[in-house]
């Protein structure tokens, strides 16, 4: 074997530390270059512990697009405890639902101690962490936990006292402290003896039953620390960005975890711990390091909403009045509308100092741009010159949004630019950023095109049977003579005031070639209106084509009439008698569509006891000049015209000087007519020229 000189060693030693010295340099770039572009501005929502020698700083990150990003360095060299705590716009609410996600990074220098996330109630708020008692960092605890500095037996209580009080956290412990060199540094350094390596784990920081002391007779004695729905053997020392997400039910009480791409664990939590008020609980990270030069980076994706805020964007082009959407064509000059809704839906708080930061799309002019609040106050906007030199717009809402003004609309009008060829508009990002929190909008892209126009023809559509389909034929052109493909090509479909489905001409036709049927269940009897327009691919649109759709040979028919009918009781006096029937009714409905008008006739038999004898008296019909018998005799009571679905009421102004009367003229002397008597009287209602349609009233006379 060959024999290491003390030269040659302290070669190797160099090389050893220029090694580590050029990692250190191009971690501390690669780390920050390579923070996930979803990760937020912070300003506003932490502050760093409010403690001595806390060695947390805040980093700025540009993301590009006009957005920065914050991260939040912990530490960076030997011996350090950093802190950072969630300010009053950014509380954590146990009574709602809510959701963390945090990306940490722990560098690739070594092994430093990790890092906690954590809940808490403690009397100190900003200002927690964990007592050390000595001057050197206890890095086992990691800013959090209690802090084992005790050689004789010692009460857990006594350790669960120099916690962060009335807490939970969910720990990233980057180093195995299980007793140090074959086991002999126990004091400080035994909270993980029974885990294995890198851990994930949860506990109540500030519980006796989070400690147990260990040793005695054969060794130190020492405190180990429980750890619950812990993950192990986990590899975090490589410079990469990891993200832990964090996901409370309210009503059950339950925190489910996942790391990385991990198994997400459920763990339930005593919110007893908190003390009674859950619903602003301060909330943070603490991390310590030892040795390593260790770096602890933070950064956040998703906060904790003590607020709700929704937003929503509509983009409306008014020349055609549709909606723009992913892909939608629009015409160069068309005007445009960009309308951003933000609303805010719960929270304890006002979304206040909110600064938009809005794109202004590449080939569309914007001419204004506005905010209306729900109470009414209005703001202007000031637009960048028209120089193209800005491709962003910013403004801070001098509103803030909350339970008594819940929406702002932000809008933005322009003018789609004219264009010689079909020219894309890019899609990007709204970002609505204040200090609870930030939420983002996608814009559409879409195709500005050169503005062609579009004709439609439609031939006249023949009457069809009842019960048959209408078939529609057409032409679309394009008016700028161009050659043209079926592609994307569509007809717009009314018919009687309600839409019907596109009709999409087909690929394999003559271009422009329409034909297209209507099914009979979409028609009804007599005249229908079909209205038709033609759009192209890029939304060109044609003139409005309507059509009439006759639909023929329905029935003519009493559509309705009484079934008995009461004709008011007299007393015979010996002097004509006069009586009209009650609560008769007849209703005609002609459906031929045939327009050619009818007729109602009426006819009747002689009153007749139910035994056959005839009695006295014949039915009448008074046109309110003459009465005329319609006994034994035809007479015609109604000879109109109605269109096609229009009822008619025969009886509607019949009155004692109109309409159908019994009448008896016999004279006889004074009696009660007591008998119950049946005439059958036959109405017949009759197309002109062409064959009539009866039906049977039964009259009950008393």
């Amino acid at each position: 074997m060959r024999k290491l000189t003390s030269w040659g060693l302290l070669v190797g030693l160099l090389v050893v530390i220029l090694g580590l010295w050029w990692s250190t340099v191009a971690a501390t770039a690669d780390e920050l270059d390579s923070l996930p572009k979803s990760a937020l501005n912070l300003d506003g929502l932490f502050e760093v512990g409010k403690f001595e020698q806390n060695a947390a700083s805040k980093l700025a990150v540009d993301q590009g697009d006009g957005h920065t990003a914050n991260v939040f360095e912990l530490n960076n060299d030997n011996n350090q405890v950093g802190a950072i705590w969630s300010t009053p716009v950014n509380r954590f609410n146990l009574n709602v639902d809510n959701k963390i996600t945090m990306l940490v990074n722990f560098g690739d220098r070594g092994a430093g101690e990790g890092l906690a996330l954590v809940l808490q109630n403690d009397p100190r708020k900003t200002a927690a962490i964990s007592r050390f008692g000595t001057k050197r960092v206890i890095g086992e605890n990691l800013g959090v936990y209690g802090t084992d500095t005790y050689s004789r037996k010692t009460a857990s209580s006594t350790i669960a006292k120099t916690a962060i009080q009335k807490s939970w956290a969910i720990e990233i412990d980057t180093k195995n402290n299980d007793g140090g060199f074959l086991g002999l540094y126990q004091r400080g350094n035994s909270f993980d003896e029974k885990m294995h390596g890198n851990h994930v784990a949860v506990n109540y920081p500030a519980s006796p039953e989070t400690y147990t002391q260990r040793g005695g007779l054969t060794s130190s004695y020492r405190f180990e620390q429980n750890h619950l729905a812990a993950q192990e053997k986990l590899k975090l020392n490589n410079g990469q960005w990891y993200r832990l997400q964090l996901s409370w039910s309210a009503k059950s009480k339950v925190m489910t975890y996942t790391f990385g791409n991990n198994t997400p664990r459920l763990v339930k939590i005593d919110t007893s711990v908190f003390g009674k008020e859950v619903r602003n609980l301060t909330w943070g990270v603490t991390s310590t390091s030892t040795s390593s030069n260790a770096r602890t980076l933070v950064a956040f994706e998703q906060l904790p909403q003590p607020i709700e805020i929704e937003s929503e964007l509509n983009v409306t082009n008014v020349s055609q009045e549709l909606p723009v959407h992913e892909g939608s064509w629009v015409h160069g000059g068309d005007d445009l509308e960009y309308e951003y809704v933000l609303s805010y839906l719960s929270g304890d708080n006002g979304w206040e100092k909110v600064e938009a930061n809005i794109p202004l799309p590449e080939y569309v002019k914007f001419s204004s741009a506005t905010v209306r609040y729900e109470d009414g106050h209005e703001e202007t906007i000031e637009l960048p010159d028209d120089d193209r030199s800005e491709d962003r717009l910013q403004h801070m809402l001098s509103q803030s949004l909350s339970k008594e003004n819940r929406h702002a609309y932000i809008t933005l009008r322009g003018e789609a630019e004219r264009v010689n060829q079909d020219t894309k508009v890019q899609d990007d990002i709204s970002y609505f950023v204040g200090p609870a929190m930030e939420i983002a909008t996608a814009t559409p892209h879409f195709t500005i095109t050169t503005g062609k126009a579009v004709s439609l023809s439609v031939d006249p559509v023949q009457p069809v049977k009842k019960g048959a389909p209408a078939t529609v034929k057409g032409q679309v052109k394009l008016d700028d003579g161009l050659d043209f493909d079926n592609d994307g090509m569509r007809v717009e479909l009314k018919l009687n005031g309600e839409r019907l489905e596109d009709y999409l001409l087909d690929p394999d036709d003559a271009p422009g070639y329409v034909e297209l049927e209507l099914d009979p269940e979409d028609l009804n009897e007599g005249e229908n209106e079909l209205i038709l327009r033609a759009k192209s691919q890029d939304n060109a649109t044609s003139d409005a084509v309507a059509v009439t759709i006759l639909v023929l040979n329905g029935e003519l028919k009493i559509k309705s009439s009484s079934k008995t009918s009461t004709f008011e009781a007299v007393r015979l006096t010996g002097a004509a008698q006069t009586s009209r029937p009650k609560d008769l009714e007849v209703i005609v409905a002609d459906e031929t569509g045939g327009n050619t008008g009818w007729r109602l006739d009426v006819h009747a038999s002689k009153f007749v006891t139910a035994q056959g004898r005839v009695l006295a008296g014949d039915l009448y019909y008074n046109d309110g000049k003459e009465l005329k018998s319609v006994t034994d005799a035809t007479q015609t009571v109604v000879k109109t015209q109605t269109k096609a679905g229009e009822d008619y009421n025969v009886t509607k102004d019949w009155s004692d000087q109109h309409g159908l009367i019994h009448q008896d003229q016999s004279r006889r002397g004074a009696r009660s007519v007591r008998e119950h008597v049946d005439v059958d009287v036959e109405c017949g209602a009759r197309e002109v020229g062409r064959t009539q349609t009866r039906t049977r009233l039964r009259l009950l006379y008393k």
